[in-house]
């Protein structure tokens, strides 16, 4: 039984409570209108299809929320969506990464657990395992401090499914907009 995990490129993290949730749904449908449909909502984060470039609509939405009060944490666009196993991950990113110019450097950031499939059981890894896995993927030099991108994976429950959100993004697209 397979659950169908709706389609989403973009992440909305708000503030807690459920004023806040209808504020932030209110706001993105007045910024963004018929760009985006809403896929799913759970802890504070909110998931939305962009019709079109969903870094676009997160400009948007930025410009929008800076200094408004509205209690939009981040804004972060998706390139691709994978299952939340280890051997899936890794394939995404691989993908991903290839946008990473050469030379460029890149740390990974991890929100969440990812499984690795285990004789038919899935077995939570530890965050230091997971990324030390995915960053095999990536042919570029590590930099923790000062990278040039960040390969963001953040790992999404929708019902019992779990789910990965794979992103590059520059260190300044994963800062809090308030």
């Amino acid at each position: 039984h397979v659950v169908e995990v709706p389609e989403f490129n973009l992440i909305v993290v708000h503030e807690p409570g459920i004023e806040n949730y209808q504020r932030v749904r209110n706001a993105i449908k007045q910024v963004l209108g018929p760009r985006v449909v809403y896929a799913y909502s759970y802890q504070s984060v909110i998931l939305y299809k962009c019709l079109d470039d969903p870094r676009e609509c997160t400009e948007a939405v930025k410009t929008c929320v800076r200094g408004s009060g509205i209690p939009v944490i981040k804004v972060i666009p998706v390139d691709r969506v994978s299952k939340a196993e280890i051997r899936a991950v890794r394939e995404a990113v691989r993908e991903v990464a290839r946008r990473i110019p050469e030379g460029s450097t890149f740390r990974i950031t991890l929100q969440g657990h990812v499984d690795r499939e285990e004789s038919g059981y899935l077995v939570e890894l530890s965050s230091d395992e997971a990324v030390r896995e995915i960053a095999e993927e990536i042919d570029r030099p590590v930099n923790l401090t000062k990278p040039d991108w960040v390969v963001y994976v953040r790992v999404i429950k929708v019902g019992f499914t779990k789910v990965a959100a794979i992103s590059l993004l520059k260190p300044e697209e994963l800062k809090r907009i308030q």
